[in-house]
């Protein structure tokens, strides 16, 4: 289990789903929590290119800002 259960449980109560790999999804955003405490999000931006970015959060990042930047990145991929 991640040490982010703070961020997953909050992701999850936001209707994220999670998968068996651990990941966790909403839309083409993807949260995803290492076994160290840090994590990565993934998701594509908008318009015609929708190339993908990653940001990866070490274990200091508080989860609420994790949460925040996951919500924006669901939003922005919809």
């Amino acid at each position: 289990m991640s040490d982010r259960l703070d961020v997953r449980r909050m992701l999850l109560a936001r209707g994220w789903d999670e998968k068996s790999t651990g990941m966790i999804c909403k839309g083409d955003a993807v949260w995803a929590p290492w076994g160290s405490g840090d994590s990565a999000l993934t998701s594509s931006g908008r318009g015609p290119r929708r190339q993908r970015w990653t940001v990866d959060f070490g274990r200091d990042v508080p989860a609420r800002v994790i949460v925040a930047m996951a919500e924006a990145a669901a939003e922005q991929a919809s």
